[in-house]
């Protein structure tokens, strides 16, 4: 295929893939396109490997593969992005700048790049994220409107929490373009750090998804003054619970 690609002026591609077995180099792929597409004008690309075997992939990547690569395309800026969780890693390659509305399988640590096209954004961590990390990522993708947290092997439901309402020396996060956040995947830490108004503003928010045992504790049985404002327009809530052993239900409410 890539034999008939040889008059090809303009290329974009996105492209995600999993391997169980066997670490497939997104480089050699680019040089491959490269090498077949001589008359390429134009060739943007995101090519995402994750592998559920951490350590073929950390065995195969250094800190240094992007720079002692010898690529084919001259004219590009590339970056990339390598997050590592429990259940496995992902290595992320794409072209500046960034032009996709998705990126997913992120951790805490991205480049210093604005990603304005991107509207979709899903991160992982083992830990829980901080301040911090949601400031950093307010101000690296401005145009974000679908936000998936996961946090993994958090704690499950710790309803000893208590909330801190004011953090008087930290700048408040703002999403603006925000409507959709889902923290069915996450612990409270991370659901007070979204919805207390005095750390996050969602002014557009209006479909949440989040364990209804977390909610119930983040906003204290739904009396909390600090969380008001931010679930004032969500107009769709999806919430589960755990009832029996692993057994989940959802519950959906058109309006609140």
């Amino acid at each position: 295929m890539l034999k008939r690609m040889i008059n090809l002026q303009k290329l974009t591609l996105y492209l995600v893939f999993e391997s169980n077995g066997g670490f497939l180099n997104p480089i050699d792929l680019v040089n491959q396109f490269s090498t077949y597409s001589n008359q390429l004008e134009s060739f943007s690309f995101y090519i995402s490997t994750e592998e559920n075997n951490r350590e073929d992939l950390v065995r195969y990547l250094t800190k240094n593969e992007m720079k002692q690569t010898n690529l084919n395309i001259k004219y590009e800026q590339m970056s990339n992005i390598f997050s590592k969780s429990s259940i496995g890693s992902t290595y992320h390659v794409f072209t500046l700048p960034f032009e996709f509305s998705v990126l997913t399988s992120i951790g805490h640590q991205f480049p210093k790049i604005i990603f304005d096209s991107v509207i979709d954004l899903w991160i992982s961590s083992d830990v829980s994220f901080e301040h911090e990390f949601f400031l950093r990522v307010a101000k690296y993708f401005p145009m974000l409107k679908h936000f998936y947290v996961m946090t993994l092997n958090s704690n499950f439901l710790n309803k000893n929490k208590s909330f801190d309402d004011a953090r008087r020396d930290e700048p408040i996060v703002e999403y603006p373009h925000l409507v959709l956040l889902d923290l069915t995947r996450t612990d409270v830490d991370v659901i007070d750090e979204l919805l207390n108004e005095n750390k996050t503003r969602l002014p557009r928010l209006n479909y949440l998804s989040v364990r209804y045992e977390d909610l119930r504790i983040t906003t204290q049985d739904f009396t909390r003054e600090a969380t008001r404002r931010n679930c004032a327009n969500v107009t769709k809530l999806i919430t589960w619970r755990q009832i029996v052993g692993s057994q989940q239900f959802h519950l959906h409410f058109p309006s609140l």
